[in-house]
Parts: structure tokens; C-alpha cells; sequence
């Protein structure tokens, strides 16, 4: 495939990316300029830190007095679960080689939604696409938090809501997925063990909870299809 036909597939792919990037981005390059910070401090960090959820943490941190070994435990809980991202594209990102740093390092949410339910490309393509597609995603979160640091220089408005962003974005991917592996089995579970989490757990320990439990009934239901 050229050049061109592979880009424009990698941009129709990461369209719905886009819609939750960029607003999203834009959230936290405002609340990071409006925190006291530089235009350019929330833009380095979606370069060289490039996690969503990571970099608002960092931001709470001065108001919440959190101890550096807390923050470090916390952060090292709310990325655990790209460990299992990894193990499960190992079969696709085999012989990347040169590229495999960046698509260790590019792996989000999002990301990891589209290279797991997408069909598979052809094999001179399938580095090239898989590079395309993390790079834009990671565009797109960098271009809306440059446009989020420049308006919370320029202009002292607060934005509410905006933040849903990330929420409607994970309920198309999530939809888009079900799709591609035709069970409601793994929304099911997400939303058992998430509700059951809220209801007998303090919120901090909900999102690492409830992705532990979720992740050991997926893991025991697959284990006893196997055996079945």
C-alpha cells in the first residue's frame, strides 16, 4: 500500500480518537495554564508523558498534599493495566523493531481499542499503519492541549463538562469492539465490577479494584470456554 492510501486509513480509523482528544486535551492544557503553569509545561508533558489520566493526577498533587511515594504507587496502579495491553500484542507489534519503542510508549486506551478490534493489515503495511495510528492519536492530544494552554492564558473562563469528553469516548470504543468480537461478556463484567466497587469501596480504590476483579472473571471465564 502507498503512502497516502495507509495515512488516509490510519485518519479514518482515529476519527473517533479525535473527538475525545481534542476536547479532552484542550480540558487540560485550560486547567493546567489556569493552575499557575506555562503554556508550554502541559504541552511537554502530552510529548514526553503522553497519559491522559497520569497527567491530571500530576496536577492534583500540589492541592491534595499527596506524598511522592503515594503519587508514585497510584501512578504505577492506574497504568498497570498496560501490562496486559503488551501481552496481548505481542503477535501484531512482532517485528516492529524500530518502532517498537514508539508503540510501547504511544499505548493508550484509545490506541490499544483500535489495534485490537481493527483487521488486519497487510504485512509490509502493518508497522507503518500501527505507527500512523498512535502518532495521530498522540497528535491530536498534543494539538488540544496546545489549544487548551493558549485559551487559559488569553482569556479567564471557567469550562465545566468538558471532561465528559473522555467518557463518550470510551463507550463508542467500547461499542466498536463489542462489535468486532460479537460478546457483551467483557461490558458486562466492566460494569458489574465497577458498580460492586462503588458500593463497598472508597473512590480512590475503585478504577484499581475494579480492573483487578474484572480482569481475574475475564480470565476465569476464558479459562473454563477453554476447558468446556
Amino acid at each position: 500500500m502507498n503512502r497516502s492510501p495507509l495515512l488516509r486509513l490510519a485518519v479514518r480509523t482515529t476519527l473517533p480518537v479525535l473527538m475525545g482528544y481534542i476536547p479532552l486535551g484542550i480540558a487540560f492544557g485550560f486547567l493546567a495554564t489556569q493552575a499557575g503553569h506555562p503554556w508550554w509545561y502541559p504541552v511537554a508533558m502530552s510529548v514526553f508523558i503522553y497519559s491522559g489520566a497520569i497527567q491530571f493526577f500530576i496536577l492534583g498533587l500540589a492541592a491534595s498534599g499527596m506524598t511522592l511515594a503515594t503519587a508514585i504507587v497510584m501512578a504505577c496502579l492506574l497504568n498497570v493495566r498496560h501490562s496486559f495491553y503488551g501481552l496481548s500484542l505481542l503477535t501484531k507489534f512482532a517485528g516492529a523493531r524500530w518502532a517498537k519503542p514508539y508503540l510501547i510508549f504511544a499505548m493508550t486506551d484509545e490506541t490499544f481499542a483500535l489495534l485490537s478490534s481493527m483487521d488486519e493489515p497487510e504485512e509490509s503495511d502493518r508497522v507503518r499503519l500501527y505507527v500512523a495510528i498512535s502518532a495521530l492519536d498522540q497528535s491530536y492530544w498534543v494539538v488540544g492541549t496546545l489549544i487548551g494552554a493558549l485559551i487559559g492564558t488569553a482569556v479567564p473562563v471557567a469550562i465545566t463538562g468538558i471532561e465528559f469528553s473522555l467518557t463518550a469516548l470510551f463507550v463508542v470504543l467500547a461499542l466498536q469492539s463489542t462489535e468486532k468480537i460479537r460478546s457483551l461478556a467483557p461490558l458486562w463484567v466492566a460494569l458489574g465490577t465497577t458498580v460492586v466497587g462503588r458500593l463497598v469501596l472508597p473512590p480512590s480504590a475503585v478504577l484499581p479494584a475494579s480492573i483487578a476483579a474484572g480482569t481475574a472473571v475475564l480470565l476465569f471465564l476464558a479459562r473454563r470456554r477453554d476447558h468446556a
